[in-house]
């Protein structure tokens, strides 16, 4: 059977005379032209992974057992609901909870998008005026970082504003999740583009017999803002038409993952940490709703990643005619986490990798590649925990410390240990200990007494004290 698949996946049959299959589909980096620097992005004309596995029966039979379990999960919610209430809500109402006041949520992420405009305009009047001051002179390194500390205090703002308008909107949890992420994503596309087209113009030399660079026009930029990717190229391969068909099945995947992912929250989480802050509960309960956390954990863990990097950016790829469409590897396949985090999320790694890795170990770091990986996995695990911290409205560092403290050291354990089986026990504990944690303190956030201090209460988990509480 698995000669089979193996064999199926190298002769997928192409569609419209499109993605054609080839021995390099998923090689995503190009040796560089300059001698001894790393890699660079690559992008070619490519399926998703999935999409081509979707092709084998025998694959298609796992999306078939997830279906069925959206199925039963739904007519357990609907059986409940109407024994329980005598209402037919079926994740309605969660949905309709997690997303309140989404028009606040859309006027936030349009102001968000407005600005980025001025990045394009701001740059340009930089590129095009700096070549009029003599080169190395005290009046262009003025210039230079006259408008750098411009682009910082733009950042610090871009960063306050939004997170200060959506707090005054109390907006509901998805709809806070909505803003970072997107908030997140506009400053790294516009890191991105500065950091790809700046180089050019302070590489100019105006004696050399080179033209001066010329910065990207604004259709390139403003296709760069909505393309799902993060790397900034002027141009990227596309695909001769929009297959509509496909943009539409996309978006209703997508629709229908968030509706999954309501179900598990009511069906799995709700019953089992409600009580939380309302009774005395024993050392045990803690230890067992932990573990029967695991299962919702996992099934949050692999509806998310579908949604987003499958469907979602599937979609828009499709609407762009983007044609590189590797926006994950077989990370399900991992025997260890240091290719785990290289292929669980290829647009955010790509980013990672040719921003953060790739400058501290060529410019900065001397070829330090252990300083260059710390750094990476810092970055994440403070932007991971800034938009966690942000849209539960308190700081419980869990994710941090299970993906910069643990995560890290695993890339040193995975040369030791290699196994799948134990990726994935870990991906369902570790899943399992954040839903029950962050579930725990969300309940305590709602039933038990606040701190007297106001900043303290927002540091100091409130689910350490709740207990306590109860017993006097």
């Amino acid at each position: 059977m698995m000669s089979e698949v193996l064999q199926n996946i190298e002769t997928v049959p192409a569609k419209n005379g499109e993605f054609l299959y080839n021995a390099d589909k998923y090689r995503d980096k190009k040796k560089s032209d300059k001698e001894g620097m790393l890699p660079d992005k690559e992008f070619l004309h490519r399926n998703s992974l999935l999409t081509d596995l979707f092709e084998i029966t025998h694959i298609r039979t796992v999306y078939n057992l997830f279906i069925v379990i959206l199925i039963l999960l739904f007519l357990n919610t609907a059986a409940s609901d109407i024994m329980e209430s005598g209402k037919f809500l079926v994740g309605t109402e969660t949905i309709q909870n997690a997303f309140g006041n989404f028009p606040a949520c859309l006027y936030i992420w349009s102001f968000m998008q407005v600005s980025t405009f001025g990045i394009y305009m701001a740059f340009n009047i930089w590129a095009y005026q700096r070549h009029a001051f003599s080169p190395k002179s005290s009046a262009q390194k003025n210039w230079d970082y006259g408008w750098l500390t411009a682009l910082i205090f733009y950042q610090v703002l871009f960063i306050i504003l939004p997170v200060k308008a959506m707090l005054q909107q109390n907006l509901g949890i998805c709809s806070n999740i909505v803003v970072l992420m997107e908030q997140t994503r506009m400053l790294m596309k516009s890191h991105a583009f500065i950091r790809s087209t700046a180089s050019r113009h302070l590489a100019y030399k105006p004696h050399s017999e080179l033209p001066v660079p010329k910065s990207p026009g604004f259709s390139q930029y403003l296709y760069f803002l909505f393309a799902p990717t993060l790397v900034y190229r002027d141009s990227y391969p596309r695909t001769e038409k929009i297959r509509w068909t496909i943009v539409i099945w996309n978006f209703f995947e997508f629709g229908l993952a968030i509706f999954y992912l309501a179900l598990v929250v009511e069906r799995m989480l709700l019953p089992v940490f409600r009580i939380f802050g309302t009774q005395p509960l024993e050392q045990k309960w803690y230890i067992k709703s932990t573990i029967e956390a695991s299962v919702p954990g996992i099934l949050f863990f692999m509806a998310g990643n579908y949604l987003l990097l499958h469907s979602w950016l599937n979609a828009w790829a499709e609407l762009l005619r983007f044609a590189d469409r590797m926006f994950y590897k077989d990370w399900w396949n991992c025997t260890s986490y240091r290719t785990y985090y290289r292929t669980w999320n290829v647009v955010v790694h790509d980013w990672l990798y040719t921003y953060i890795y790739k400058d501290i170990y060529e410019i900065l770091s001397q070829r330090n590649k252990n300083l260059a990986t710390f750094a990476v996995f810092f970055v994440s695990a403070v932007f991971h925990e800034y938009i966690i911290a942000f849209t539960f409205h308190f700081f419980y560092p869990v994710m941090f410390v299970l993906f910069g403290g643990f995560g890290f050291a695993f890339i040193f354990v995975g040369k030791i240990v290699r196994s799948n089986t134990f990726m994935w026990l870990s991906f369902c504990l570790g899943n399992g200990i954040m839903m029950s944690l962050y579930s725990i303190e969300c309940y305590a956030r709602a039933n038990c007494l606040p701190h007297p201090d106001y900043y303290v209460d927002l540091f100091l988990p409130r689910s350490w004290n709740c207990q306590q509480q109860l017993g006097a």
